[in-house]
């Protein structure tokens, strides 16, 4: 008997936008679904391997998918709006969970893609079938060095490499990289801070943040840990940048799939 995983490839128009999709698993079985939210240069398939040595370890449905304006996806109108983070956990994330029908789900969401994670989180009504929430590398305020970081890849991204190694993930790449680095340098999001919604997050929450991420400091999670009145676990791992997932793979899947298996239904 074949062990293989089946998985599945497809768009779906979400509101306005034709957004692309894969998922790995049995999207109608019982199992848990965990719903991978990519970073702020992210996508579909930059996520690489890792949906499928996470539906490995946790024995988990994975539905992954580019946000508008990334990946294969529709385009967006720049510059986003400043709330754009907002807009994605407040109406797109809940349509695509009604559309697909999710029972019993987890969010994982990493940089940007923890932000919508958490927001999502923290809205009063939120789906009963939400288990818990993963957030790794999230931001919930600004950090100067972290809009230095921002300046100095917006840079780079002038450079015919950078911009060309991008463009493998993204079929509008301007449309991706300036969507996500005028709104973060936009000066009236330096006010940006959602501190306070991390107080009506009603699941148990898992973080995990590397100690040298240019993104990020470990005050994020401080932040967090302060403000949570649910279960809070944490990883702060040494010598790990922005991608925990990446960068220290074996530490990160094992501590995601000791959460998953405690709270799993």
């Amino acid at each position: 008997m074949s062990s293989e995983i089946k998985s599945s490839y497809f768009f779906k128009k979400i509101y306005d936008y034709k957004i692309e999709f894969k998922v790995i698993g049995e999207s109608i079985s019982e199992l848990p679904t965990i719903i991978l939210l990519h970073e702020g240069l992210g996508s579909l398939s930059m996520w690489k391997g890792l949906p499928e040595k996470i539906n490995n370890a946790t024995n988990c449905n994975i539905v992954v998918y580019s946000r508008a304006g990334y990946g294969k996806s529709s385009s967006v109108k720049l510059p986003r709006p400043l709330n754009y983070m907002s807009i994605e956990a407040e109406k797109y994330l809940p349509e695509i969970i009604r559309q697909l029908n999710l029972k019993k789900f987890f969010l994982l969401g990493h940089s940007d893609g923890g932000t919508i994670a958490a927001l999502y989180s923290s809205i009063e009504n939120n789906n009963d079938n939400h288990l818990g929430t993963i957030l790794i590398a999230p931001h919930f305020f600004i950090e100067d060095f972290n809009l230095r970081s921002i300046e100095k890849i917006e840079v780079e991204y002038q450079s015919e490499n950078f911009r060309k190694r991008l463009s493998k993930y993204h079929s509008d790449v301007d449309n991706a990289f300036y969507g996500w680095s005028k709104a973060w340098l936009d000066p009236n999001f330096y006010k940006w801070d959602i501190t306070k919604e991390l107080r009506n997050i009603n699941v148990p929450v898992l973080g995990v943040q590397g100690n040298t991420d240019p993104y990020g400091s470990v005050n994020q999670l401080k932040c967090l840990e302060k403000n949570l009145s649910t279960k809070f676990y944490k990883l702060i791992l040494d010598q790990c940048g922005h991608n925990p997932l990446f960068e220290k793979t074996e530490e990160t899947i094992e501590v995601l799939r000791k959460f998953i298996y405690e709270y799993r239904k």
